[in-house]
C-alpha cells in the first residue's frame, strides 16, 4: 500500500551502495533533507551477487545503513536483482519526489556493453527528479567490527586434491576407450564438486591442477608438458575458463545457502528470545534468560553487568571465570568504554580488536541499563555482520524488557510509598 504524502511535501530518498564513499552520498542527502524539511529514505538493494562478495563489502553496506539511521534517515534494505527498479518501484510507493544516487564509476568497455543502473532509474524515474552528485565530504566512519575472513582449512584443499586424485584414476580407466574430450569433462566434474563441498579457493586451485593434469597425464606427448599440436592450448584456456566459472557459481550457491540459513536462524533466534522475555518476571531473571540465550546462540560462555548505586559495573548472572579470563582490570575497562560509549566493544571491536572477549551494551532509548558480556569459544573466527546486526537486535530486546521491568519496579514503589 502506497504512502500518502501531502500535496506539497517533499521525500528523498539515497541509494545506499556497499562502497565506502556511500557515507558522503549519506551526508549530502541529510542536508538536502533537511534544507527541504522533507522525511528521507536510505535504500540498499542487496543483489543474489552480493553473497559471493567478500564480507567486508556486505559489512560496509550495513555500516552504511546504520549511519543513515544515525542521521534520521528511514534505512530499508531491499532484495532485488535489478536495482534501478527496486529503487523505483519502492519510490513510487513512498512518493518519493527526488532521488540522490552517487556518480557511477565505470570502465569505458563496461559503459558501452551495458547501461548503468543510473541510466535505467533515469529512464523509469517518471516524474521523480533524480540527481547525480559526488557527495559532500563527510568524516570517513571506519566499519565498527573488523571482518575476518573466513579461513578455509587445509583439510578443504586437502579433498580438493583427492577429487583431482579420483578424477585423474578415472580418467586413466577411460582413456583407451573414449576421446580426450570426455576426460575433460571428468575434470570438471571435479571441480564442480570440490567448489560445492570445499569453497572458491580450492575450487580454483582444482580447476588449474586439472589443465596441468590433463595435459601431463593424456595429452601427446604424453607424461610431459610439452603440446605437439597446439589446437590444445586453445583447450587449456578454454578449461581453465570453464573451470573457474563453474568455481565461481558453484561456490556462490553455496554462500547463498549459507546466508539463507543465517537468516532463517536469526528469525527463530528473535523470535525464541522474544517468547521467553515475554513470559519472564524480574531483572535477574530477565537476565539469566538473557545469559544462557547468548551462550547458546553464539556458542560461548556469557555473563551479564548491571551498573550498582556508585554506578560502578557489577556482575549481576554467569560466571566470571568462564569470560573474563585474564587481563581484568584491561577487561573491566573495556566493559566501562561499552556502558559509557552505548557501542560494543572488544572481540571484534575495531577499538581493540585483539580482546577475547566482546562487550554488548543493553541500550534503551536514553541511556544504557547494563551491559552483556560475550566469550566465543573460537574468538579468532570471522565475524559477519549478519551476526552483528542479530546480536544488536537481540541486545536490544533484552534491553527494553529490563527498561519495562525497572519502570514496573519503580511504579509499584512509587505506589507503596503514597500509600
Amino acid at each position: 500500500m502506497a504512502d500518502v504524502a501531502g500535496p506539497t511535501e517533499q521525500r528523498l530518498l539515497v541509494c545506499v551502495s556497499p562502497s565506502a564513499s556511500s557515507a558522503q552520498l549519506i551526508n549530502a542527502a541529510k542536508r538536502m533533507a533537511s534544507d527541504l524539511h522533507a522525511r528521507w529514505f536510505a535504500v540498499y538493494v542487496e543483489q543474489p551477487r552480493m553473497a559471493m562478495q567478500p564480507e567486508a563489502a556486505r559489512s560496509q553496506a550495513a555500516d552504511n545503513l546504520r549511519l543513515a539511521g544515525e542521521l534520521g534517515a528511514e534505512a530499508v534494505t531491499l532484495p532485488g536483482r535489478n536495482v534501478a527498479e527496486e529503487i523505483a518501484r519502492f519510490a513510487k510507493q513512498r512518493n518519493v519526489t527526488r532521488i540522490l544516487v552517487g556518480k557511477p564509476r565505470r570502465s569505458l568497455v563496461r559503459s558501452i556493453l551495458s547501461r548503468s543502473p543510473v541510466d535505467q532509474l533515469v529512464r523509469i524515474g517518471g516524474e521523480i527528479d533524480v540527481y547525480v552528485v559526488e557527495g559532500e565530504p563527510g568524516e570517513r566512519r571506519d566499519t565498527g567490527y573488523v571482518i575476518r575472513p573466513e579461513r578455509v582449512a587445509l583439510s578443504d584443499y586437502g579433498a580438493a586434491v583427492l577429487y583431482l586424485v579420483v578424477a585423474t584414476l578415472a580418467c586413466f580407466a577411460m582413456y583407451p576407450y573414449f576421446h580426450l574430450s570426455n576426460l575433460i569433462m571428468v575434470y570438471l566434474l571435479g571441480v564442480a564438486l570440490t567448489a560445492t563441498e570445499c569453497g572458491r579457493g580450492p575450487a580454483i586451485l582444482s580447476s588449474l591442477l586439472s589443465v596441468l593434469a590433463f595435459d601431463f597425464f593424456f595429452v601427446p606427448p604424453r607424461f610431459s608438458f610439452s603440446v605437439e599440436d597446439a589446437q590444445y592450448i586453445v583447450t587449456f584456456v578454454v578449461m581453465c575458463l570453464v573451470g573457474v566459472v563453474i568455481s565461481q557459481l558453484a561456490a556462490g550457491m553455496r554462500e547463498q545457502a549459507t546466508l539463507a540459513r543465517l537468516q532463517e536462524r536469526q528469525a527463530a533466534a528473535m523470535h525464541g528470545l522474544s517468547r521467553q522475555l515475554a513470559s519472564t518476571r524480574g531483572v535477574g531473571k530477565i537476565l539469566e534468560v538473557a545469559v544462557k540465550y547468548f551462550s547458546e546462540i553464539f556458542d560461548g560462555a556469557a555473563l551479564a553487568m548491571l551498573p550498582d548505586e556508585k554506578d560502578r559495573l557489577r556482575v549481576a548472572v554467569g560466571d566470571v571465570s568462564l569470560v573474563v579470563q585474564k587481563d581484568v582490570v584491561n577487561q573491566m575497562n573495556v566493559a566501562r568504554s561499552a556502558y559509557e560509549s552505548g557501542k560494543m566493544a572488544g572481540w571484534g571491536a575495531r577499538s581493540s580488536p585483539a580482546r577475547e572477549v566482546l562487550y554488548v551494551p543493553l541500550r534503551t532509548t536514553d541511556v544504557t541499563a547494563g551491559i552483556l558480556a560475550l566469550r566465543p569459544k573460537d574468538p579468532e573466527r570471522f565475524l559477519l555482520h549478519e551476526q552483528v546486526t542479530l546480536l544488536e537486535s537481540l541486545a536490544k530486546q533484552v534491553a527494553l524488557a529490563l527498561e519495562v521491568e525497572l519502570m514496573s519496579s519503580r511504579r509499584a514503589s512509587h505506589q507503596g510509598h503514597t500509600a
